[in-house]
């Protein structure tokens, strides 16, 4: 009986405090702290979320696998780069989790369906991939942030360089039906409108042979200067190629965006146009060149985007954020306030790889730049990555 007193008396002595008004998680002594990855791990993009994962697990291996005196356990769910397969890994997690963060989607159309969830458990959402611009378009209320940048500035770069760098007055216009390349497409003519530019034929490819083989012919008779390709693969390598055989066309400039800035798009494409280049983003630095370094020592492989950076950092900014404003209690548990990691974000400038990251009230964090690469001989031949940088939007 009076052991079972002291005890009693002990744990009053010692309750867990909590005045956040978001809530808290509490990490018990000896217990994990937990960091959900939701990561497209299956499917056509199963490589993409490879590559996020390895960038993750560099940043926990660059602490050593914990966080004040606590192991750090991931929760890896696969989002398949689907809405509904993603909200439905997170409704697996007991509500009772004490997670701290989750770091993804990599998907837009993933993470805006998970939001309401996110929000109704008052969870963190770091994603390394998400670019849609909608995501970031009000106060980051909903504990949404993201290290990657908006990617429709890229268009606004792409425009700029047709523009101003190359001298191009004429274009045309190609995207397909995702919303990711329909924005893009509708950022470029926009901004080259206002530059003085003139988009004089825009259109919808499909991988169709013989609608694309209409679309080319249109375009021929207009001979525009530069096509400008909102497209992934493989409709991206579809239009190059056939641009090679048409006479009008096989001396039009290319300029693609960074979903076509690959090696095996570039592998593709032969020795025609003449000139092709795209988009991508600048990241530079000693901080990268070690973690280049390290990533060819653990994975015995080049790194060929720049995704794996912007998971690195998602974590680290994570890992900081909750090192910054838990609280020991006298138990050794941690307490941390749900509400403080957010208000800690909107104020915080951390160190990168990709540069100094500063959170806007809006969520976006991300430090980088857009530049424009040239695929040029050696690159096309697999002679050469990644491809050289020959203009950067100052």
């Amino acid at each position: 009986m009076g052991l079972a007193l002291l005890w009693l008396v002990s744990c009053r002595a010692d309750p867990i405090n909590c005045d956040d008004p978001l809530g808290c998680a509490v990490i018990r002594p000896g217990n994990p702290i937990q960091i959900v990855t939701l990561l497209p791990m299956s499917g056509e993009t199963a490589v993409w979320g490879q590559d996020l994962s390895r960038g993750i697990n560099l940043a926990l291996s660059s602490r050593g696998g914990e966080l004040l005196d606590h192991d750090i356990e991931l929760i890896p769910l696969d989002s398949g780069c689907d809405p509904a397969t993603g909200l439905n890994a997170l409704q697996s997690i007991d509500e009772e989790t004490p997670i701290l963060g989750i770091i993804g989607p990599a998907c837009s159309d993933v993470a805006q369906t998970i939001l309401t969830f996110v929000n109704r458990n008052n969870w963190l959402v770091i994603s390394p991939g998400s670019t849609a611009p909608q995501l970031t378009e009000a106060p980051a209320t909903q504990g949404f942030y993201r290290t990657v940048p908006n990617h429709v500035h890229q268009a606004v770069v792409a425009a700029h360089f047709a523009y101003e760098q190359l001298g191009v007055r004429q274009t045309a216009v190609f995207q397909d039906s995702s919303s990711f390349n329909t924005l893009l497409a509708r950022q470029f003519s926009e901004t080259f409108a206002q530059l003085g530019g003139d988009v004089i034929y825009q259109a919808t490819v499909t991988t169709d042979q013989t609608k694309l083989a209409d679309l080319l012919a249109e375009t021929a008779n207009i001979a525009p200067e530069l096509i400008y390709l909102a497209l992934f693969e493989p409709e991206g390598n579809l239009v190059v190629n056939r641009l090679a055989e048409i006479t009008n066309l096989n001396q039009s400039i290319v300029l693609g965006a960074d979903s076509l800035r690959t090696p095996h798009f570039a592998s593709q494409i032969g020795e025609a146009p003449a000139e092709i280049y795209v988009t991508g983003t600048v990241i530079a630095g000693t901080n990268y060149d070690s973690f280049q370094a390290v990533w060819l020592n653990r994975y015995a492989t080049l790194l060929t985007s720049s995704a794996p950076a912007y998971a690195y950092d998602a974590t680290q900014l994570l890992m900081q954020a909750i090192e910054s404003v838990a609280v020991v209690g006298q138990n050794g548990a941690l307490v941390v306030g749900r509400g403080a990691l957010r208000d800690w974000l909107s104020v915080a400038e951390q160190p990168g790889l990709t540069g100094t990251l500063r959170c806007a009230p809006t969520g976006d964090c991300a430090a980088t730049i857009y530049g424009v690469y040239e695929l040029d001989t050696a690159v096309r031949n697999n002679a050469f990555w990644p491809p050289p940088l020959v203009w950067q939007f100052e």
